[in-house]
């Protein structure tokens, strides 16, 4: 069912499937302790875990696009040194599918299997800018955003929109600075982002470069998803 759609209720699962409410309920409380079913920030309201989301990418990726998006964040992990990853929006966060790390170490808040909110960070805003205005103001609900910080938040996808990318610093992990590029399909929809993450002392030299190599991934991504 949650490959078919979003998010539901454990009441919405019953009607569907035909399995007693009480049934429902025992099974979620199972899938949600493995990773399988993730329980949202909207009470009552379920959607697929980071356990079944990643499993679903990892297919999707090794069947489809031969491990071409793996490959490709290592390329870029190598040409910048720094962490390369390859993010989803999922229900009202932001979920890490794959990762690779270049050389040099950064300790941030993003490895495959890993969530944040869906509202702030390079990342997040890349997402947001390409997804529809109703996923964009559930998320701003979901994480308790005041009415200015929504505003700001809805002036800023646009500068991502009209630019093509987002770039953040501190917003996520403190000191860590951020740049986001989108995925698009075959039909120009969303798949995800490819993201480049560094110490801000480490990117002052080097913003332009690192934003030019993720955009270059990005792009040679955006292909792979064009052709499966």
């Amino acid at each position: 069912m949650f490959a078919e759609q979003e998010s539901a209720t454990a009441e919405e699962i019953s009607a569907s499937t035909g399995i007693p409410s009480s049934a429902v309920y025992r099974h979620l409380t199972a899938f949600v302790e493995i990773g399988l079913v993730h329980q949202g920030r909207t009470r009552g309201r379920y959607c697929a875990g980071s356990l079944t989301v990643q499993m679903a990418e990892n297919y999707r990726r090794e069947v489809l696009n031969q491990g071409g998006v793996r490959a490709r964040l290592r390329r870029l992990a190598t040409d910048t040194d720094e962490l390369a990853a390859f993010l989803i929006a999922r229900d009202n966060d932001v979920l890490c599918i794959e990762a690779a790390e270049g050389t040099r170490v950064i300790r941030c808040s993003f490895s495959p299997g890993l969530s944040k909110p869906l509202t702030f960070g390079a990342s997040a805003q890349a997402l947001l800018a390409h997804l529809p205005g109703d996923r964009v103001s559930r998320a701003a609900a979901a994480h308790g955003l005041t009415t200015a910080q929504a505003e700001k938040l809805a002036s800023d996808l646009r500068r991502v929109r009209d630019q093509g990318f987002a770039v953040s610093v501190g917003q996520v992990d403190p000191g860590v600075w951020g740049v986001s590029v989108p995925v698009l399909g075959r039909n120009h929809d969303l798949v995800g982002v490819v993201s480049t993450m560094a110490p801000d002392f480490r990117v002052r030299a080097r913003r332009e470069s690192l934003i030019t190599l993720t955009h270059a991934a990005a792009q040679d991504i955006s292909r792979l998803e064009a052709h499966t």
